[in-house]
């Protein structure tokens, strides 16, 4: 997986930096699809839950 990918799903994991939670959705199959990163896309998956529930989608910056 590049780098630059790395650094673009981190910056997705950051509280208030994903729009919604289809963002976060988007980038877990991206993940599967591309990269064939199951676990990585579950952890996507399971923040973007977590994020909904806590209200973290709201921009923050």
């Amino acid at each position: 997986m590049p780098q630059a990918e790395v650094m673009e799903v981190y910056e997705l994991l950051r509280p208030g930096r994903a729009a919604s939670k289809g963002a976060l959705l988007q980038a877990a199959q991206g993940l599967r699809e591309t990269y064939g990163a199951e676990e990585l896309a579950a952890l996507v998956e399971e923040a973007a839950e977590v994020y909904e529930k806590r209200g973290l989608f709201r921009t923050r910056y």
